[in-house]
C-alpha cells in the first residue's frame, strides 16, 4: 500500500485555535472535521475549544457591516477583501517582502494572524500612518516610512491593527464591546 502524505497531517488544539483565529478575518468562518476526525482536534473537542470558537465567530459576527461592503466592492471592481499591503502602499517598498505574514482587510484592518507554533507575539511591519493595535488601544505611528512593531497575541487576540480614525474600525470595536468580546471603554484611541 501506498502511504499518503494526508495520513501524516494531524491538527493539534493549538493549530485549530490559531485557524480560528486567522478565518474570523476573512470572508468564510467555518469549521471542518478533516480528513479524520478522530485523529484531529475539534471544535467541539472540549470546552475551551468551543468556548474559543464562539469567540471568534462573535469576532467574524462583528464585523460583518464591512465585510458586506468589501464584497460589494470585489464583485463591482474585483478588489478582494483580504489584501495584500502593496494594494494600497504600493510604493512602500516594504512592504513587497511580506508574504503570507501579514493581510489586509479592506482599507482599514492590518492582520497578523498567529503561525507559528508556541508562539505568543507577531511582528508587523505597518505603512506609514497611524495604526492602533486593537487588543490594547496602544498607537503606533508609522510616520512617513512605515515601523515594524512586536505585540503580544495571547490565544483570543491575533494580531490586529487599525487605521487611526477609521469609523469601520470605532463601529467593529462598537460591536465586539456589544458582543462581550471587549468591556465597553476597554480601548480609548478612537
Amino acid at each position: 500500500a501506498v502511504s499518503s502524505p494526508l495520513n501524516k497531517v494531524h491538527r493539534s488544539k493549538e493549530l485549530l485555535l490559531r485557524w480560528m483565529e486567522l478565518n474570523a478575518f476573512t470572508t468564510i468562518y467555518r469549521t471542518h472535521e478533516g480528513n479524520r476526525p478522530d485523529e484531529n482536534h475539534q471544535f467541539f473537542s472540549d470546552a475551551e475549544s468551543l468556548t474559543h470558537f464562539s469567540r471568534c465567530a462573535k469576532i467574524y459576527a462583528a464585523w460583518a457591516f464591512y465585510r458586506k461592503d468589501l464584497v460589494r466592492e470585489a464583485a463591482a471592481n474585483g478588489q478582494p477583501v483580504v489584501r495584500h499591503p502593496f494594494i494600497h502602499y504600493p510604493e512602500d517598498p516594504n512592504v513587497y517582502g511580506l508574504s503570507y505574514q501579514q493581510f489586509m482587510v479592506g482599507a482599514e484592518f492590518m492582520v497578523v494572524p498567529v503561525l507559528d507554533r508556541g508562539a505568543n507575539t507577531v511582528t508587523a511591519y505597518l505603512p506609514a500612518g497611524r495604526w492602533v493595535h486593537l487588543w490594547s488601544g496602544r498607537t503606533h505611528d508609522a510616520s512617513d516610512s512605515g515601523l515594524r512593531v512586536t505585540v503580544g497575541a495571547p490565544l483570543g487576540q491575533p494580531g490586529v491593527f487599525y487605521r487611526e480614525g477609521s469609523p469601520q474600525a470605532a463601529q467593529f470595536v462598537t460591536n465586539l464591546q456589544e458582543a462581550g468580546v471587549m468591556a465597553p471603554g476597554e480601548i480609548d484611541s478612537l
